[in-house]
Formats: structure tokens, sequence, C-alpha cells
């Protein structure tokens, strides 16, 4: 039996959605509030046919802004209520819990968008905006916008100062010959300090490839990916990025094709965490500024990540790494775009020979269940606060009344080894799903909300404010100088204060990245619930292989760590 306050149970009379907690489980449940309306998102988004959106603070006031963007090339009446296609929008985030619609000529445009994402690609500490368009090869279309819309292809948006300006043409980083866009991964994949992008390519086109482009500087990309031995065949939908061979260089995992990619620069034992007073700094696993890197696929793992599908549109897409049993290894989930989706849970047990050993614990961590509709995008955040991450899945519950349910599995714990995760209600029923959703702190609260992107008549793109009951937090902010500006690919791992390097008091440990799951662009933060834990000991492996530790650090704040 859960029992509130009540402030907490007047909260919870008038929230939409709650988490069902196992019977004696002694934990807050998961609360989020529907306050699109509120919000001043909701006629603005009205007929959109969403499908890639991304959370970024566009204009450096400390607030996160949202971008969303749709496939605008349907017949009129598919849009209804709007009048036809609604094109991408950039909503700014006013601070008081509304958005306001920001009319920029350059991002406001009718395309087939499929994924977006905010980076710095040039370290001035302005985020870019990269859209993803699932391009054709030539329109089918006769009215406009749909005509246009079928043949814009990707586009990459310099941010002058809060304003953007195309810069496709001349960027190297959208070529005409990049057609059926769909996931960008952000990563410096040579360690030259600039972050390069990898833009994934499905296989609804005649010679579908994942094109890796590598930043040059000042906004300029050339085309690496035969050089970095990528295959040209590689498609995909969604993306995930991490180190997992332990090289100091990212590793990724496309799904659809299900294929993982190991940097092939030899690993090296890691140094000792530093010791001594707060701040002490050491260097680890030496890297080389901008070398040569170059890919392999683990052929060694097809046994386990081959997907046999139901029927031909049953399709893994959206990924996701995590450290589900706080065993400082980095798990993966995979979501599936398939009407019977058979969602995924894969442990690492390790690496074995620069391998990591991926092995299916689905059904015995508590997803077993095949959901009723698709399940395009997944991320792993710990939505509680409690201290164990969560598995969010773009589906949901919607009764007659509209009001939605997120599939939110919440963590319950490891038995056996093995994390437990519960969803809100027995699966089944009334189930929708959405293409993307985002996770991302829009009111800096410390509890993560959602932005839900619809594209179905009937319903709506949704802002769910996170209303679980508090709970103690750390996020922590990364900021670079030699290597990128917004630290991804920083290793993060907290400790019981006062236990640092104990594996027994791990709290949390996550890598730093943005774009995982499918179609979705997170902020550049790494959120961390604490449970009861008041203070925490902090250790960052970063991009150049400094660590930094911090100790006996208070909760419920913004940690930034600054190279």
């Amino acid at each position: 039996m859960i029992v509130l306050s009540r402030s907490h149970a007047c909260a919870l009379a008038l929230t939409l959605f709650c988490s069902a907690l196992p019977a004696g489980e002694k934990s807050f449940a998961i609360v989020f509030r529907d306050i699109t309306k509120d919000a001043g998102l909701y006629e603005p988004l009205a007929g959109i046919m969403g499908h890639g959106g991304a959370w970024g603070d566009f204009d450096n006031d400390g607030l996160l802004d949202l971008y969303m963007g749709g496939f605008c090339d349907r017949p009129n009446a598919e849009y209804k209520p709007a009048a036809g296609p609604v094109p991408n929008k950039l909503f700014r985030n006013l601070g008081n819990g509304r958005f306001e619609q920001v009319k920029q000529p350059a991002v406001t445009f009718f395309g087939r968008t499929s994924g977006a994402v905010f980076a710095d690609l040039d370290n001035d500490g302005w985020l870019e905006l990269y859209s993803a368009n699932n391009a054709k090869a030539k329109t089918q279309k006769a009215q406009e916008p749909q005509k246009s819309a079928q043949v814009r292809h990707s586009q990459l948006f310099r941010n002058n100062k809060g304003v953007f300006e195309d810069i496709s043409a001349q960027s190297g980083a959208c070529p005409s010959t990049l057609f059926t866009a769909r996931n960008i991964g952000v990563f410096d994949y040579d360690a030259d300090g600039l972050l390069d992008l990898l833009v994934v390519e499905d296989r609804f086109t005649p010679k579908p490839r994942t094109a890796l482009f590598r930043n040059k500087g000042n906004l300029q990309f050339e085309d690496v990916t035969q050089k970095a031995g990528l295959p040209d065949n590689l498609f995909g939908l969604g993306l995930a990025v991490a180190d997992l061979n332990g090289d100091g260089r990212p590793d990724f995992f496309v799904p659809h094709s299900n294929r993982l990619f190991l940097s092939t620069r030899a690993p090296s034992p890691p140094s000792p965490l530093p010791s001594g007073s707060e701040g002490s700094e050491s260097r680890a696993r030496s890297a080389s500024k901008g070398e040569d890197v170059t890919y392999r696929e683990a052929v060694e793992l097809k046994s386990i990540l081959t997907w046999a599908p139901l029927d031909g549109e049953d399709w893994p897409c959206g990924a996701a790494f995590g450290d589900l049993d706080r065993d400082g290894r980095l798990d993966l989930v995979v979501a599936i775009h398939g009407k019977k989706a058979r969602n995924k849970v894969f442990l690492n047990d390790g690496l074995k020979n620069g391998i990591p050993q991926f092995r299916d614990v689905t059904k015995e961590a508590g997803l077993g269940d095949i959901i009723p509709v698709r399940c395009p995008h997944v991320e792993i955040q710990d939505f509680d606060n409690d201290g164990w991450p969560d598995i969010y899945i773009s589906a949901a519950w919607m009764d007659a009344a509209g009001k939605i349910t997120p599939l939110v599995y919440r963590h319950t714990g490891v038995k056996d080894g093995v994390p437990r995760f519960t969803p809100p209600r027995p699966i089944g029923g009334d189930m929708v799903y959405y293409p993307a959703g985002p996770t991302g702190d829009f009111d800096n609260d410390g509890r993560l909300d959602l932005f839900l992107i619809n594209w179905f008549q009937g319903n709506h793109s949704r802002l769910l404010r996170n209303e679980s009951a508090p709970r103690h937090w750390l996020q922590v902010q990364v900021v670079g100088k030699t290597f990128n500006r917004m630290g991804l690919g920083s290793q993060i791992r907290l400790y019981r204060a006062g236990e640092l390097g104990n594996q027994k008091a791990l709290v949390g440990f996550q890598e730093l990245s943005i774009g995982y799951g499918y179609a979705s662009g997170q902020p550049a933060l790494c959120h961390f619930g604490l449970g009861e834990l008041e203070r925490v000991d902090v250790a960052a492996t970063l991009p150049n292989s400094q660590k930094i530790v911090r100790k006996n650090i208070e909760s419920k704040k913004r940690m930034v760590l600054a190279e």
C-alpha cells in the first residue's frame, strides 16, 4: 500500500496516470501529469504528423527548449484538425511552465523529418541543430507543400547566438546522396575534440548506407565511412553509442540490421581512481588526438543479436545503453517497431577477448510480455529517483477520455543477478504508440519529464510533467576545452559518500550521450536518482582520459565538471 500526504493525494487524484507497485513494495510511484495545453503546446502542434524531436537549450538561458518535426507529404485530410501539413516547430521555454513558438524561417519547414538533435558542433557554446529528413529520390506529389517535402534532404543549421542559419549545402554533412535518413549519432570518433555525425539510413532505398561524417572544424564535414571501415550496406533505424570495449573510443549498435561495431583501437588497462582531496586529477589511458580509428563488426555476437522477424514490419528500432544492475557495465535494451513488439533486454557480462558479452534476460527481467502495438523508442532513465534506472518504451495506454499512461517499466531491484522491472499495469488493452519521446528536465526540478511525439489522428503530442514524490538526485554536466565542449563520451560513476572506488558502493554509472533510442534528441546531462542518499562521491573519466574526482557532493543540484 502507498501512503501519501494530503498534498500528494490531491496531486495523484488530478494526475492522469500513475505506475502501480508490486504488493508490499515500499516505494513511491512514478507520477506524470499531462500539461500540454497549459504549456501552450497543444494548439501549435494540432494536426502535426510528428515523428522526430529534440530537447536543447538553443538560446543559452538555462532552460530546455524543444524542436519537433514530422512528415508533410500526406493528403491534407490526414492532418485534421489542421487544414493540411504542419511544418516543423521550434519552441522556447519561458521558465514558467509555458513555451512560445519561435518563428525562425530556417527551421520552420515542410519535410519528412525522421529525427533531430541539438549539438555544439563548433565548440562555441551554442547548439547547432541537425534534422534527419527521410527524402525520396523523386516526388510523387503534385501539390505543395507535399511535393517539396518529399525531396527535402537532411539539414544542418548553425546557431548564431540563438538564430539558426541553414548551412546544409556547404557543410558536407547533408549530401544529396543521403536519402532515407533516420537517427543521428553524435560522438568524437577520432578524439580530435570535434563532434562527428553518424547518420543512419533505413533500408527503404535502393542502396541504403549509414554515413560517418568527420568534423574538420568550422562546421565542415567529410564522409569517412569507408576510411573508418564501415560497410557500405549498413542500414538501420535507431542508434545507441557508448565505449563498450574500454579503449576510450565510441562504439555503436544499429538496430534493424542489429549490428554492433567496435572501435579497433587496442584497449589498455584503466588506471586506478585518483586519491587525495576533492578535485584531484590524473591521466588514465592516453588518447592520441586526431588519430585514425576504424571499426569492425562484432560478428561474435551475431547469434545473440540477430533478429528473426514475425512479418515484414517486425523491426528492431530503438536502442539504449545503460547500467541496469549497477555493476559498472553498460547493458542494452532494444525496442521493436512491430505490431507484436517483443522488446529485448541484454545484460553485459563483461569483456571476453575485447568483446562485450551480452546475455538475453528479457523474460527474467519482466519484459517478456508481447506489447500489442509498435514500440519504436526506448530510454533507460530513473524517473522516480530511487537510485535504480527504469525503462521507458514509447507505447502507452489511452482510455476513452483520451488520458495517457506511458509504458515505464519501474525498476524493483536485482534478484539472482538480474534486474527486475514491472509495468504500470498488465500488458494489453487499449494501447497506442509514439514514434519518439525524448526525456528532459524542462522545469529544472530534478525529475525527468517526457515529451511524446504523436503521429496519429485521434491523439496528439503531449508534454508529461514528472510529479513523482521528491527524492534526492544529482545531474552531471561536463564542459570540455581540449575535447568536445559538450563532454560527450564522458563516463560518470557515483558512489556512496566516503566509499569512492568500492564497487559495492556504486550507486550509478552512465556514459554521457545524446541521440539514442529512436528519432529523439536528449540534453547532454547524466541524471542520477539517489533515493535517500544526501551526499555522494563522483568519479568521472573524461573523453581525453583525464580523471576527476569530487567527494562528498550534496544532492539536489546540477554539477558541472569543467576540464
